[in-house]
């Protein structure tokens, strides 16, 4: 190691899979995303391929933490709704990231250890995972997905608020100053839970009553996902900065634990 560089724990982000039209496939991760986890969580992000789920026990057994970032595509309702519910027309699905989303998953609650961080479509994997399950966003006053040129010239502007529930991990992450109930974030999903199960906690909802966070076994466990996106103007928002310093910590404390052994 060069004098002076810095040790990073190391998270994996799990990456999307892409088909090129001539039939090949790549995975793909936004660099937004990559850029916020060093810059306020501090740490080193490596790319998780969706294609092998069957090594996830083998992956995660070498980081310090795993991230689950929002995409352009859904979880397909086969993974809540029972092998006959139907795909959705005109939606984007990317059954090879459910399989590996699901097998970190589960291979993460054998490492209690292992800081897990989900945005979005991760969130609402999580969820999943749990026993949760999805729905459309139903109309309402809330805009859940702003769209550029539509709402506004920036589709990652603050979209509403939403009300930070006492005793969870979040609670303990909103600033001096600042009102837990109505925290402004970003919105970018189309579907929210609609089932939510006993282990799941609550930690934010919006105004008209669409989950927005929700974690697993804190304090104890840091496992937290929120429904919107925290790389982006992650300078203009003290709870996203927060969460990604409570993330960074944990995974510090995960790969100094990791070196012991």
């Amino acid at each position: 190691m060069t004098t002076g560089t810095p040790h990073l724990p190391l998270v994996g982000v799990l990456a999307c899979q892409k088909e090129r039209a001539n039939g090949t496939t790549y995975s793909r991760v936004n660099d937004h995303l990559t850029e916020a986890l060093l810059d306020h969580a501090g740490v080193a992000a490596v790319l998780l391929h969706t294609v092998r789920p069957e090594h996830a026990g083998s992956v995660l057994a070498r980081l310090d933490g795993l991230v689950l970032p929002g995409s352009g595509s859904f979880v397909h309702p086969v993974r809540y709704g029972g092998r006959d519910a139907d795909a959705v027309t005109g939606r984007e699905y990317d059954p090879a990231r459910d399989a590996t989303a699901a097998g970190l998953l589960h291979e993460a609650d054998r490492i209690p250890g292992l800081p897990v961080l989900a945005s979005c479509r991760g969130m609402q994997e999580l969820a999943v995972h749990h026993g949760g399950a999805l729905e459309t966003v139903p109309r309402s006053d809330v805009k859940h997905r702003l769209r550029a040129g539509v709402d506004g010239p920036d589709r990652w502007a603050p979209a509403h608020t939403v009300d930070v529930r006492p005793g969870g991990l979040l609670a303990g992450l909103v600033g001096p100053g600042q009102d837990p109930g109505t925290v402004p974030v970003n919105s970018q999903h189309s579907d929210r839970l609609s089932k939510v199960p006993g282990e799941v906690l609550v930690e934010a909802v919006a105004p008209d009553g669409t989950i927005e966070a929700i974690s697993v076994g804190a304090p104890d466990r840091f496992v937290l996902g929120v429904q919107w996106h925290f790389e982006h103007h992650t300078d203009q928002s003290l709870l996203d900065r927060e969460v990604l310093a409570a993330f960074g910590s944990r995974c510090r404390s995960r790969m100094a634990s990791r070196e012991q052994q």
